[in-house]
């Protein structure tokens, strides 16, 4: 403590005095007041410091649901009889496990601020496992007794005021007040030292208490992590156990979800289970269970659910059955995973091995048809070469076009384009090709077949007609009988500015194929016209799922 000047040169003059009684009666209430606060932000540091050492103790416990396990580190705190009281609650707030040396926690706890009692401490804290909330911890710690507080702060406050009366009664006993100030701040330090040796103390036992509660949470944490490298060896989406004596099922949030059940849906016993299983699995997925119970193997079985809103799902569900020292099976336990994508996929590559074959045997008998036909109406075998090559080549290119779109279709467009792309540059089609028509949609069988008559059609015109010719431009219109209710499609390929057109001496296979094929393909008419102008073919065809208006 800092004597006033006045003191320290021998005297004080009486109002210097009063003023210096009155200076030090306050800084002697404020000291207190001061000790008082540090005294319980200290305990209210230790209380919470308890509580979420509690917290990170018990998160494995809630996790597993293990009231055994949590009673046992809310017991570890007995030995602190500064804890009055501590409960574990769960996630809907209820008390789990919990203790007490004098009043007992309450049934029920909610999150809120801490409570500061005369001689109590009040604290909550949530326990989580990472992002998921399991529940919450309630301490309750003891404070200094306020009589015992009140009375080391009255000490001071005395001391403080008889120092006060000394130095405005005995203005000039700066001997004795030197003597009782020494001896007040020896007295000072004494208790400052022993607070700190006491602080200390507490910080070293809350850290042993720490460290002890890390170890038990590394060591539920391994356990933890080795239950969910099984789960995953096992394909986990959801775990469930069935007690084989009462029937009873305990199913995870992940199991209901493959279920298509929510938290509250009714699954307490194995025949609920059964009423959200398809009616034809059923008995497969009983046959599977009771072998597994029988002869000690695996479990592995997959069938459909149905969930609440309809909704039918696939399920691949594996496990083993526990025996007891009789060898008596008492509990079925497992995982599931919801395969209905696995499903679907192998639903699809069904269908489009299916799809595949089809298309194959389909692509061969038009190979061959192209074969047989070109080398009838082709003298030599230099002529059959490039006739064919020409006619597969079209062929390829109509099926790069099916397969950018996955054999869905192709526009009408699309297929003039991809068709006549060899005999016309991407920069010369806006001045040699004219097309003008609305969206017609072409199933894959009519696009090959329009493909390869649209084929003929431009390799005759690249040989005699208008594609052979520098100002030669070739028409492909198509239009609709009536737009409102289409029922015809009327397509017509017409060629200009080509040298003059002289009619055959006889059928080839282009103009059988068009004239004959065509109207097989699409039970409709074509008219093949060789006049002079150029090249006129018209094609009358009914609207069908393989030619159709786009919506």
């Amino acid at each position: 403590m800092i004597l006033p000047p006045g003191l320290r040169r021998g005297g004080l003059r009486p109002l210097a005095a009063i003023g210096a009684a009155a200076a030090l009666v306050l800084i002697g209430l404020a000291m207190a007041v001061y000790n008082e606060n540090q005294s319980r932000a200290q305990k209210l540091r230790e209380a919470a410091v308890q509580a979420h050492i509690l917290a990170a103790s018990v998160s494995a416990a809630l996790a597993f649901d293990d009231a055994r396990l949590a009673q046992e580190y809310v017991d570890a705190l007995a030995a602190d009889r500064d804890i009055q009281a501590a409960g574990v609650y769960g996630l809907n707030g209820k008390l789990v496990a919990g203790y007490s040396h004098g009043a007992k926690p309450p049934p029920a706890n909610q999150l809120g601020a801490p409570a500061l009692g005369p001689d109590r401490i009040v604290v909550s804290a949530p326990v989580t496992q990472g992002s998921a909330a399991l529940g919450s911890i309630w301490l309750e710690t003891v404070q200094e007794p306020l009589t015992r507080r009140a009375a080391r702060y009255g000490g001071i406050a005395m001391l403080v005021v008889m120092a006060a009366l000394l130095v405005a009664v005995l203005g000039r006993a700066n001997a004795r007040l030197m003597q009782a100030h020494s001896e007040l701040e020896t007295e000072m330090e004494e208790r400052a030292r022993a607070e700190n040796a006491l602080r200390l103390a507490r910080e070293q036992e809350a850290a042993a208490q720490l460290e002890l509660a890390d170890q038990r949470s590394r060591a539920a944490l391994r356990q933890t992590e080795q239950q969910l490298e099984f789960a995953l060896d096992a394909g986990r989406m959801g775990s469930w156990a069935i007690d084989l004596e009462t029937g009873a099922l305990t199913a995870s949030e992940f199991f209901r979800a493959n279920f298509g059940l929510g938290p509250g849906a009714p699954l307490a016993r194995e025949e609920d289970l059964d009423r959200y299983i398809h009616p034809d699995d059923r008995a497969q997925k009983l046959q599977a269970r009771d072998r597994a119970v029988r002869d000690g193997s695996d479990l592995e079985s997959e069938y459909r659910t149905i969930a609440p809103d309809g909704v039918t799902r696939w399920i691949l569900v594996r496990g083993q059955a526990s025996y007891d020292e009789r060898g008596t099976a008492t509990r079925l336990a497992g995982v599931s995973l919801d395969i209905t994508q696995r499903k679907q996929a192998e639903e699809r590559q069904r269908l489009l091995v299916d799809e595949l074959n089809h298309r194959v045997k389909n692509t061969l008998a038009t190979v061959q048809s192209i074969a047989v036909q070109t080398r009838r109406v082709t003298a030599t075998a230099e002529t059959f070469e490039a006739a064919f090559l020409s006619r597969l080549g079209a062929l390829a290119r109509v099926h790069d076009l099916l397969s950018r779109i996955s054999w869905e279709g192709a526009s009408l467009a699309d297929v003039v384009r991809q068709t006549l792309s060899p005999y016309v540059s991407a920069s010369d089609q806006a001045r040699v090709l004219n097309l003008e028509g609305p969206d017609v949609r072409l199933g894959p069988n009519a696009a090959v077949t329009l493909a390869m008559a649209f084929h003929e059609l431009a390799t005759n015109a690249a040989k005699y007609g208008a594609l052979s010719a520098a100002k030669g431009r070739v028409t492909v219109r198509w239009s609709a009988d009536d737009p409102r209710q289409p029922s015809l499609i009327e397509i017509t390929w017409r060629e200009a500015g080509g040298p003059p057109v002289v009619r055959p001496q006889r059928r080839g296979f282009g103009s059988r194929f068009i004239e004959r094929g065509l109207a097989r393909e699409f039970d409709g008419k074509v008219d093949l016209d060789f006049t002079p102008e150029g090249v006129c073919c018209r094609m009358r065809m009914p609207l069908s799922p393989k030619l159709r208006m786009a919506a």
